[in-house]
């Protein structure tokens, strides 16, 4: 059946009339096109857009990741603009059914969009934002808009006028629009380019937050004014007022208490159960259906219950992990249809694309200076201003559906749509990768002078970072430190690092903790870990000095807090302690580390054998530590640093120097021969009356080091290992081949793997 449309022009409206011709299709082998049906349609529409957007991903995969570029690039080449202006296909894949169909989609798309990034925000954080955050966010709402229509005034009127057949109003009302920014669309850039946890990103995102919570009261605000306006019976436009206020009330008085409940009844560490999820979207459902019924857009009650959503697993991040294959796989190819099907670029004259350019460019201009100013006034580096500048003028695909309600609400036409989408694709792909070199380049951290073990003079203090990832691991790091700190001479200078990932917090966080925890608040697992180093500095005042942090951060990003902090107080070591089960994401971690590092890394692998310092008096106890070398910069790294826990009262340094049979050095390269001869010359001949055992074995394969280390590994109770060795070792011949923990290094995934069955807890550096 042939699908036959007919239009009528009734009282200035256009009225469509098509043939029902039902969803699915008998197939072809009855006689029937199945592309006149709907389902088969929409599945063929979806299958299309889903491949030409992964093409245009797979050209642009060279230059990085532009997911945004990428499909509207797809949206625009399915349109009218390129493939669309063959009647025939527009006829096939886009009569006005099946836009209808498309439309719909699109809008459940932005709905989840909406929920799944809001619920992932914490409004308690705007608390914690600081004073700048706070004045940036203020100054960014403020500037652009006004500046925005200053720009469009004077365009208008002195600049060549505005584009053909725009008026005025609709000009103001697109620099208005453009003004706008979103919170949700900057922390997706900065998560993809990880940068959520450096200072740029940390103030971009806090002023954000401010900035779209003023946006969003101003936004509530003028509905409100234009409601009473254009209602001329007052008693309905103060019953749908109240309406909304009810609404916000429901979602934060009786839908959130749901959610809560749902979190209660599942375990800690299960996700979520499909029943619950259900009763989520449908909650999702009524809110969108009740704004539509007060006169909001339907996405402002998905935006309300995603701030009410409780922010902690399983709902905040984990719905998003829920969500997502249905929200980026089925409905954003139906986003991306609805967004292309609207541009057409052939309505562009060069002189229109100018004006709007020149407007979008100093509402642009004006964010980062707004953005700029009150930063430089704080003192801010004048680069990480203007960086900040630029994250906040990038736009996503909330700006785009933005400007699609407003397409929709006929404030704005179909050339006004079309030069905002194309601008903020080809401003967006331009200013990530401004962002991107340009942080590269000022994260690149070079130490004015070498920060080792090996360097840092015997009678000098050292300065260590101390990292750990769960409350558990405190009291070995604390017991680390406490052989670590000298008996006399200059203090031990630490910085604890209490490493949290970021799953329930909408901006990532480097707190210091300078404030002493009062005894009468009931502290939490955070303040326990800080009350816990307090505790032991003021038990030894004269040899400890003791600075706590909490790092929040993704873990793909967690290593750039602690190497800001290693290069910010000059330390000369980072110590990561783990636990023998070691995870996934930790690996990632020590490798982010080991690359990044602007010092020695040290990672701690405890496996019980450390005595409590607490409970037992230092002179009984007797800690047994092994340091194997076999030559490098590692080793010597790893004997600098065995040589300064050897001058505590309770431990008993036994060094292993492994050599080959003729009783020389394994290392084939002389200088590093020649530079680890003058350590173990100077080791010995320094620490001849210390309670220090040097021995050297000879070890020719590899099986005579596993006999040894299985002999006498579990005499001690910490080995401490060189990271990296000189390939083609014929002692270490092998062992890389069955490592499972490549960072440690042959030796130290050696010590901790099952074959040993051994209990030594391992320190192994890398210089």
């Amino acid at each position: 059946m042939e699908n036959i449309t007919k239009t009528y022009s009734y009282g200035g409206v256009d009225w469509i009339c098509e043939r029902w011709t039902g969803v699915n299709s008998m197939g072809i082998g009855h006689g029937e096109n199945p592309v006149k049906y709907a389902l088969p349609l929409l599945l063929l529409q979806i299958s299309v857009v889903s491949l030409v957007s992964m093409f245009f991903q797979f050209l642009l995969r060279p230059f990085g990741k532009f997911a945004f570029l990428a499909q509207i690039l797809a949206g625009i080449c399915l349109g009218p603009s390129i493939i669309g202006r063959n009647k025939q296909y527009m006829s096939t894949f886009f009569y006005p059914r099946s836009m209808y169909i498309i439309e719909s989609y699109e809008a459940i798309c932005f709905l989840f969009v909406c929920y799944v990034t809001t619920c992932q925000v914490d409004a308690r954080m705007i608390k914690r934002v600081g004073k700048l955050a706070f004045i940036n966010g203020i100054v960014l709402f403020l500037i652009p808009f006004i500046w925005g229509q200053l720009a469009a005034f004077l365009i208008s009127k002195g600049l060549g006028g505005r584009p053909a057949g725009i008026p005025l109003v609709e000009f103001n009302h697109v620099a208005i629009v453009e003004s706008t920014m979103f919170f949700q669309v900057v922390y997706g850039v900065l998560s993809s380019l990880k940068m959520l946890n450096t200072e740029p990103g940390r103030l971009a995102l806090a002023s954000m937050m401010v900035h779209d919570c003023l946006s969003w009261c101003f936004f509530m605000l003028k509905i409100a004014l234009d409601l009473n306006a254009e209602t001329a019976d007052k008693n309905r436009a103060y019953f749908l007022s109240a309406a909304q206020m009810l609404m916000i009330v429901a979602i934060v008085y009786v839908f959130r208490p749901i959610m809560q409940w749902m979190m209660r009844k599942t375990p800690e560490g299960h996700s979520l159960k499909a029943s619950y999820l259900s009763v989520i979207c449908v909650l999702l459902f009524i809110c969108a259906l009740w704004s539509e019924f007060v006169g909001l857009p339907y996405f402002f009650g998905a935006v309300v219950l995603g701030l009410a959503t409780p922010k902690r697993p399983p709902l905040g991040t984990g719905l998003s992990e829920k969500m997502g294959c249905f929200i980026w796989y089925f409905l954003m190819p139906c986003y991306i249809i609805g967004i292309g099907y609207n541009i057409d670029l052939s309505l562009f004259s060069f002189g229109d694309v100018i004006r709007y350019e020149l407007l979008f460019s100093m509402v642009r201009f004006a964010k980062v200076l707004a953005s700029a100013l009150p930063s430089l006034y704080y003192n801010v580096p004048l680069w990480h201003a203007i960086l900040v500048g630029c994250i906040v003028n990038i736009q996503g695909i909330y700006d785009v559906q933005i400007y699609k309600q407003n397409f929709n609400y006929r404030k704005i036409s179909k050339k006004s749509f079309g030069a905002m989408v194309m601008s903020a694709m080809v401003n967006s792909t331009i200013l990530i990768v401004i962002v991107k070199k340009v942080y590269q380049t000022m994260s690149k951290r070079n130490p004015y002078k070498r920060r080792t073990v090996q360097h840092c003079r015997i009678e000098a203090p050292l300065r260590i970072v101390t990292c750990f990832r769960q409350r558990e691991a405190v009291r070995p790091v604390l017991d680390l430190v406490e052989l670590t700190r000298p008996v006399i001479g200059s203090p031990l200078s630490v910085f604890a690092v209490n490493l949290e990932e970021l799953n329930n917090h909408s901006l990532p966080l480097l707190i210091h903790h300078t404030q002493e925890i009062s005894p009468f608040i009931v502290p939490s697992p955070r303040d326990q870990i800080v009350k816990a180093f307090h505790n032991y500095e003021r038990s030894n005042p004269e040899t400890v000095l003791i600075e706590c942090f909490t790092a929040v951060a993704p873990r793909k990003t967690m290593h750039e807090d602690v190497c800001t902090i290693a290069f910010d107080q000059e330390t000369d070591i980072v110590v990561l302690t783990l636990d023998a089960g070691i995870e996934s994401w930790e690996r990632l971690l020590c490798r982010n580390l080991l690359q990044t590092c602007p010092c020695s890394i040290a990672l701690f692998i405890e496996r019980g054998r450390l005595p409590d310092f607490r409970f037992v008096p230092i002179q009984k106890l007797c800690i047994n530590i092994c340091a194997i070398f076999i030559g490098g910069p590692d080793d010597r790294e790893m004997l600098a640093y065995a040589t300064r826990l050897a001058y505590h009262p309770s431990v008993e340094l036994h060094v292993f120097r492994l050599v080959d049979q003729n009783g020389v050095s394994p290392l084939r390269d002389m200088v590093e021969r020649s530079h680890d001869m003058r350590v173990i010359n100077m080791f010995r001949k320094e620490n001849s009356d210390n309670n220090i055992t040097f021995r050297e074995v000879r070890i020719e394969e590899a099986v005579e080091l596993l006999n040894l280390l299985r002999k006498e590994g579990d005499d001690f109770d910490v080995m401490m290992v060189g990271i990296r060795h000189e390939e083609g070792l014929l002692m270490l011949e092998g062992l890389s081949e069955w490592s499972n923990f490549k960072e440690l290094g042959e030796l130290g995934d050696l010590l901790i793997s099952r074959d040993l069955q051994l209990s030594v807890s391992v320190l192994a550096l890398h210089q």
